[in-house]
């Protein structure tokens, strides 16, 4: 019998296709940009079981968008040396927009199988004491 060298994991978000199965995938760029998101969008400490895993990014939001920006890049670095170190990262792009108050998060990396992906990741940026429904006024 010969075995597949492909994983197969539960597709995220989460649903239940039309046969009542939960749904999955075998693309191994979707797995691992599951993974990644799952460790980069998770705060510290937020895992009962699991306390070390995650990130201190969303502790960032309320700082300065240069602080924000080098902090984020800094967590990114050692998620991927300690939480994702079967991936290599090779580059990661902090973007804001000022008009959405949001910092866009593309984050570079290859797969054990040598194939080179993306993943881009959404935050909503807090500038200033006023929430920002407020400051847009």
């Amino acid at each position: 019998m010969a075995t597949s060298s492909y994983q197969k994991a539960i597709a995220l978000p989460f649903s239940i296709d039309s046969y009542g199965k939960v749904s999955s995938t075998q693309s191994q760029s979707k797995i691992w940009s599951d993974r990644v998101k799952s460790v980069l969008a998770t705060s510290l400490r937020e895992r009962v079981m699991r306390p070390n895993f995650g990130t201190l990014i969303p502790y960032t939001l309320f700082n300065s968008e240069t602080e924000a920006t080098a902090q984020i890049q800094s967590e990114v670095e050692k998620a991927f040396a300690q939480q994702l170190d079967l991936l290599t990262l090779q580059q990661t792009n902090v973007t804001s927009d000022i008009y959405t108050s949001t910092l866009t998060v593309e984050v570079i990396y290859g797969l054990p199988n040598d194939e080179v992906t993306s993943t881009l990741i959404g935050l909503v940026f807090s500038q200033g004491a006023n929430p920002i429904y407020e400051e847009l006024l």
